[in-house]
């Protein structure tokens, strides 16, 4: 069991732990809503050291991997990042990632558990180009920040304003004695930024945020809270709504797509799809009328007739209901649509929402075109 440098601090502020892809990480620090309301209200601080990170090296990496992702990569300029997927050549899901180009590399984030399937898949490619893929989680750690007070937090740490940046954009940034990888991002549908740092340094970079908590109301945040968040977002996740057999327009991926780049992995599939003018099932967000959530894979039905399954279920604190994230047939799956979750044998019922279910403080949805 891997543990992050952070493990100790985490205890000392009394989180429950949990496993992901070999990493105890913080569940919640004892009340999992006082958590999300920081994120909604002030500002959130996350250890996301168990994610993946790819290192992308050689002279033709930037022919290569423009050829075999689902998004503009030779448009990336140093500083720059974008939303990008992997596919089959049946342009079903292998892995999904953000591209951080820098002068000397590009730097993919992905979830933990698609890092092997992921390098094994398209290293497969690899002929005669001069491109490695290195697994290089290990050796940094991320940090997040997200909500209304996230770039205030952070200024207050530095001494110094925040560089404007658009949505994936980074810079190399001076906190402290410490130079981390300064990256707007936000996974919770408030404003929200990352910093990429080595691992090594974790600890002191947390210590530099932390001890800024009073002015920003700055709270530690497990996994039990960015998950709800995530959910209201409507945000597809590896392994629950994104799988092998995913087709990215399923999963309203289309932030993750150039329909002109050209040629790349599966790019038949989906242009045929998009000639076609829809899929047959769509990821939406359900609003549901009471509890106990849906488990994964409870069946979405309209009246009696299965129409589709839950991926994802949370409580939502905002809205005060439950919600869900679901698949349904393309024909029941407009908003305000009735519809109904079996849960232990009971139909629950269930009305089809626009996603994001909820939008916090930012204009813009995380995986909105621009």
């Amino acid at each position: 069991m891997r543990r992050s440098p952070l493990f100790s601090t985490f205890q000392a502020l009394g989180a429950t732990f949990t496993t992901v892809a070999d990493w105890e990480v913080p569940l919640h620090f004892g009340d999992p809503q006082v958590e999300y309301w920081a994120v909604r209200q002030q500002a959130g601080l996350a250890d996301l050291s168990h994610r993946g990170l790819v290192r992308v090296t050689g002279s033709d990496r930037q022919r290569f991997l423009h050829a075999m992702v689902t998004n503009d990569i030779a448009g990336l300029r140093p500083g720059e990042g974008c939303y990008a997927a992997f596919l089959t050549n049946k342009g079903k899901m292998i892995a999904d990632f953000v591209v951080y180009a820098t002068p000397e590399a590009y730097l993919l984030d992905l979830e933990p558990q698609l890092v092997e399937p992921f390098c094994q898949a398209i290293e497969a490619f690899v002929i005669a180009d001069d491109v490695v893929f290195e697994d290089v989680s290990a050796q940094w750690g991320l940090l997040s920040l997200q909500g209304p007070q996230a770039a205030a937090c952070l200024e207050q740490a530095a001494g110094a304003a925040l560089p404007a940046l658009p949505p994936y954009g980074h810079e190399l940034w001076h906190l402290g004695s410490h130079t981390v990888r300064l990256i707007r991002r936000s996974h919770t549908g408030e404003e929200g930024y990352q910093l990429l740092l080595p691992m090594a340094t974790l600890g002191e970079v947390w210590e530099a945020l932390w001890a800024h908590r009073q002015v920003c109301g700055l709270r530690p945040v497990g996994l039990h809270a960015l998950e709800v968040l995530r959910i209201e977002a409507g945000l597809p996740l590896a392994g629950r709504e994104l799988t092998p057999d995913t087709l990215p327009l399923e999963a309203n991926l289309l932030a993750a797509i150039s329909f002109t780049k050209g040629c790349y992995v599966g790019q038949e599939v989906i242009a045929r799809v998009t000639s076609r003018g829809h899929v047959n099932r769509q990821l939406v967000g359900l609003l549901l009328a009471r509890g106990p959530l849906p488990p994964s894979g409870a069946k979405v039905v309209s009246p009696q007739r299965e129409v589709g399954w839950v991926t994802s279920a949370a409580y939502s604190p905002a809205l005060q209901q439950p919600v869900a994230l679901a698949y349904v047939r393309r024909e029941v799956s407009a908003p305000g649509q009735p519809l109904a979750v079996v849960v232990d044998g009971e139909s629950v019922p269930a009305t089809v929402a626009e996603l994001p279910l909820y939008r916090g403080t930012r204009q813009e949805h995380p995986l909105e075109k621009r």
